[in-house]
């Protein structure tokens, strides 16, 4: 019987997430799908280049310089001059967002001496790029049309790179690679760093429309996280020491052997994870889509205090590794 109510708990959850809540941040994992991990938002699209080319879900293998136990990682290879495309939906993004990626380059072939990772104006150059500082094996970042920034020669094409981008409340722009910030730009005047009028889309890998053709390579991008709020230095500092969990593919959580009691909940909520081998995290959220309790579990059954919680509807959202699942759940 509570399996059941679990499978059918996920089931309603994304239904009435997608009727009347728009979740603060959408998570796309790239593994399987477009889709993202929470219910109502966009899907990416893909863009394909001038040869009609998109791209594909595949694993690759993780270098020990990446991180150091190795591994595999799921995601999505695209085309040269091929790239996704996140479609803002009206009241996401405003002039006040976070947003990251991983992601890992091919090729760093010259000229053009530049290869784009995110654009947000679409009738110039503004910008994200790597600028082939020592082609065909390394470049700089470039906030273009800021200059290069962080270390010379920084990137390479054999390791995978975190990036976040943050625009605050003050209209400053923080880039952030590998949890360390490169370079901040003050946008609060020109507006450079968000969706544009009429063209309310943000852009990933893909050169199109472009001043100076080609500014693109193949390669893989996985984990995009996109937010209508801006993060703090400290979860900044969170997302990179939790790269390489959400970098290397693990099992992937069965709603079917979750378990949480009981229903409705006074003081205590118990969830069960069975054969769980890694954290997991634990958050939960009211209808609003407010987060209001989040702890990390590392153990197969946990218990979580809601004697203080108001008596209502609430959502709990568990994540390991690249799995995601959505439970709803009644406070009395």
């Amino acid at each position: 019987m509570k399996k059941s109510i679990t499978v059918f708990s996920l089931f309603v959850i994304i239904s009435f997430l997608s009727a009347s809540v728009q979740a603060q941040t959408y998570t796309y994992r790239l593994s399987t799908s477009f889709n993202a991990n929470e219910a109502g938002a966009p899907a990416l699209t893909q863009i394909p280049n001038d040869q009609g080319f998109t791209g594909n879900f595949t694993t690759r293998p993780v270098p020990v310089s990446t991180c150091e136990q190795g591994g595999d990682a799921k995601g999505y290879f695209f085309e040269d001059d091929a790239g996704l495309q996140f479609d803002n939906p009206d009241g996401f993004i405003t002039t006040t967002y976070s947003l990251s990626l991983i992601f890992q380059f091919d090729e760093f072939i010259a000229p053009p001496p530049w290869v784009r990772i995110l654009s947000f104006t679409h009738d110039d150059d503004h910008g994200i790029y790597i600028y082939l500082t020592n082609p065909p094996t390394n470049g700089t970042l470039d906030f273009w049309p800021h200059g290069t920034v962080g270390n010379d020669n920084f990137f390479n094409t054999v390791d995978f790179y975190q990036l976040i981008l943050i625009r605050d409340n003050a209209g400053l722009v923080h880039v952030y690679i590998n949890g360390n910030e490169f370079a901040e730009y003050d946008d609060s005047g020109t507006q450079e760093y968000i969706p544009q009028p009429g063209k309310n889309y943000l852009k990933f890998f893909r050169d199109h429309p472009s001043v100076l053709a080609d500014e693109a390579s193949p390669g893989f991008v996985s984990n995009i996280v996109i937010s209508k709020i801006a993060w703090t230095p400290q979860e900044v500092a969170v997302k990179w020491g939790e790269f390489c969990e959400s970098l290397l593919s693990t099992e992937e959580l069965n709603i079917e052997t979750i378990r949480i009691f009981p229903i409705p909940a006074k003081n205590n909520l118990t969830v069960q994870l069975p054969g769980i081998q890694s954290r997991a995290t634990l958050s939960v959220f009211d209808i609003t889509g407010k987060l209001i309790i989040q702890q990390d579990v590392f153990k197969e059954s946990t218990s979580i205090d809601v004697s203080r919680l108001h008596s209502g509807l609430y959502i709990l959202k568990i994540d390991q590794g690249t799995a995601s699942r959505m439970i709803k759940f009644t406070k009395n």
